[in-house]
C-alpha cells in the first residue's frame, strides 16, 4: 500500500528502466516524461517519450479492501485504490542511423527480460527526485508488473488523435499493474471481544412495504388513530418495532403475516407523544435466543411515514351582525405543536357555486419556545358563512371528516371540521 505519490513514483521508475535500455542502444539518448509534441519530431534527437495517458481500476483487486466502514458509518480501514497505469512510449531520432528502431528493440527486450519495476529501481527513482522523497512505494507489498499491450493501428490512431497537430511516430503501449494507493487515515482500534458467541437466525423475509392510511381510505394517520403497515413476515412472535430508534410496546400492535395495525397513543410509545412530521419505522426480527444481542438481530428495511395533525374547532370570538366578521378562532391540536413548526389555517368556503379559500397565518417557527396544544388565529372582514377548516403544519394537512352514517344524504361526503360565522 502506498500514498498518492505512488503514481508519480511509478512514472519515474519506469523512466529509469527505459533510460538504461535506450542508452545501451544509442549513447546519450534521453527519456522525456509528458505528452509528445511536434517539436520532438522536428529536432530528431535520440529520445524516448513516455506519457501516462490512461488510468483505470484494477478489476482483480478493486474491492480487496471493502468494506471500509461499519454499519454505523465508523471507519474500519483506510480507503484504497488499485490501479492500472497505461503508458504510450514514442521513439525519436535520426532515421538514417536507425536510432528510433535501435532504441525500440533494446527497450522491448529489456522489459521482456525483466517485466517488473524492482525495489532498487523504485528506490533510485525516489533518490533522484526531491518531489518524491515522501513516497513509500518502495515498501509496498505488491510487485509492479510491466506488460506490453497489443495495439492495432486503429488503436494507435485513436491515441494519437488526442495529441493536437502532433505527427505519429514509432510507438508502443505498456501497462503497469497493479498500483495501490490508500488514505492516511488511521481507523480506531477495536476493543477485544470479551465473550464470543454464535447465533443462528432462520432465513426468512422481513420487509416493510408501506406505512400510512388504511387501505382504500383518504384519511392520513393521526395521533390517537391507527398506523397501517403493509409488508411480509410480520406475524412472527417476538417481532419488535422501532420508530425513530425508540422501541414500541407491542401490546398496542395488531399483527398478521402481511399487515400491522399500530395504535398511535402514549402507552404504545412509552408515554411519549409523537410529534407531527415524518418518522422512521423499522421492524426487528425476534431473538433466536435469550442472550442474543440487539445488534446481530435481523432488521427490515427502514420506512418513512407522516403523522398528520388532528384539529378541533374551539371558541369563535366575533361580534354579531353585518355581512363580514372580524375576530379570532381557537383551534386545538393533537399532538401538540412544537415551537419550531410553522402553522397555517386553511378555510374553504362551503359553497360549490363560488369556491374560495382563505389562509390564516399562525405562529412562525421559533427555537426553544413552548409546545402548544391550541393556537388562536385572527381573521379580518371574513365573509359570513360556513367554512371547511384544515390546518397545515410544516406541509402536513389535518384530515377532513367524512359522513359515515348509512342512509344519510351526505354519506361518504366531507362534512367537517367546520367553522360557521
Amino acid at each position: 500500500m502506498s500514498n498518492p505519490l505512488a503514481i508519480s513514483t511509478v512514472s519515474a521508475a519506469f523512466l529509469r528502466r527505459i533510460l538504461s535500455a535506450a542508452n545501451a542502444a544509442v549513447p546519450n539518448a534521453k527519456v522525456r516524461l509528458g505528452a509528445p509534441t511536434a517539436k520532438l519530431a522536428e529536432d530528431a534527437a535520440p529520445l524516448v517519450n513516455l506519457h501516462l495517458y490512461r488510468v483505470e481500476p484494477n478489476a482483480a483487486h478493486a474491492n480487496d479492501h471493502l468494506p471500509t466502514r461499519g454499519a454505523t458509518g465508523q471507519m474500519r480501514g483506510p480507503s484504497k485504490l488499485a490501479l492500472n497505469l497505461h503508458y504510450v512510449m514514442s521513439f525519436y531520432g535520426n532515421h538514417d542511423a536507425f536510432e528510433p528502431d535501435l532504441m525500440l528493440g533494446e527497450v522491448m527486450l529489456a522489459l521482456e527480460h525483466e517485466p517488473l519495476l524492482s525495489k532498487t529501481t523504485i528506490h533510485n527513482a525516489i533518490e533522484d527526485n526531491d518531489e518524491l522523497e515522501d513516497s513509500d512505494l518502495e515498501a509496498a507489498l505488491a510487485r509492479l508488473r510491466v506488460t506490453r499491450q497489443l495495439m492495432t493501428i486503429d488503436d494507435f490512431s485513436k491515441i494519437w488523435s488526442i495529441f493536437y497537430q502532433v505527427p505519429y511516430v514509432l510507438s508502443l503501449s505498456y501497462e503497469v499493474s497493479h498500483v495501490v494507493i490508500e488514505t492516511s487515515a488511521t481507523p480506531p482500534v477495536p476493543t477485544p471481544v470479551a465473550h464470543p458467541g454464535l447465533w443462528v437466525s432462520p432465513v426468512s423475509t422481513l420487509r416493510l412495504d408501506a406505512a400510512g392510511r388504511a387501505p382504500g381510505s383518504i384519511i392520513p394517520p393521526v395521533w390517537g388513530g391507527i398506523l397501517h403497515v403493509a409488508g411480509r413476515g410480520l406475524a412472527k412472535p417476538g417481532l419488535e418495532l422501532e420508530v425513530d430508534g425508540g422501541g414500541l410496546a407491542m401490546s398496542g400492535v395488531r399483527q398478521s403475516e402481511a399487515a400491522l395495525a399500530v395504535t398511535l397513543d402514549a402507552p404504545t410509545f412509552g408515554g411519549v407523544e409523537l410529534a407531527v412530521g415524518v418518522h422512521k419505522l423499522q421492524a426487528i426480527a425476534p431473538r433466536t435466543s435469550a442472550d442474543q444481542p440487539d445488534h446481530v438481530r435481523a432488521r427490515s428495511n427502514a420506512l418513512a411515514f407522516a403523522l398528520s395533525p388532528a384539529i378541533v374547532v374551539g371558541t369563535i370570538t366575533a361580534p354579531a351582525g353585518g355581512t363580514t366578521a372580524t375576530g379570532t378562532v381557537d383551534i386545538g391540536f393533537t399532538p401538540s405543536i412544537r415551537s419550531d413548526q410553522a402553522v397555517r389555517l386553511l378555510l374553504d368556503v362551503r359553497n360549490s357555486a363560488a369556491p374560495a379559500q382563505v389562509i390564516l397565518a399562525g405562529r412562525i417557527p421559533v427555537e426553544g419556545g413552548a409546545n402548544a396544544a391550541s393556537l388562536t388565529f385572527s381573521f379580518v372582514s371574513l365573509p359570513r358563512g360556513d367554512y371547511l377548516v384544515r390546518a397545515d403544519v410544516d406541509g402536513l394537512l389535518s384530515p377532513v371528516t367524512l359522513d359515515s352514517t348509512a342512509g344519510s344524504s351526505t354519506y361518504g361526503q366531507i362534512i367537517g371540521p367546520e367553522l360557521s360565522l
